[in-house]
């Protein structure tokens, strides 16, 4: 499992707090720092390190699945999906 670092959220921006944190999660897979195939910590404990609310990681992580970056499997955990092949 990957250690994400606790990114800055800004509560007053007008793109939601599930989207920002979608983003963090986006970027580090876009620039490479989550690969393929790792398991991302569970959503309770990225919300306890992100100072953010659990709802709020959960919709995040849907937002992340619909954009096919992520994929979860019940009872395993959530993990970066494979490159798309084209």
């Amino acid at each position: 499992m990957v250690c994400l670092m606790a990114p800055r959220f800004d509560p007053a921006s007008v793109t939601p707090l599930y989207e920002q944190a979608a983003d963090y999660v986006a970027g580090q897979i876009e620039r490479g720092e989550l690969k393929a195939g790792q398991k991302l910590p569970a959503e309770r404990i990225l919300a306890d390190e992100w100072g953010i609310a659990y709802q709020t990681v959960r919709r995040a992580m849907r937002e992340l699945r619909e954009r096919g970056l992520v994929v979860s499997r019940v009872g395993k955990g959530t993990f970066v999906a494979s490159a798309r092949q084209s």
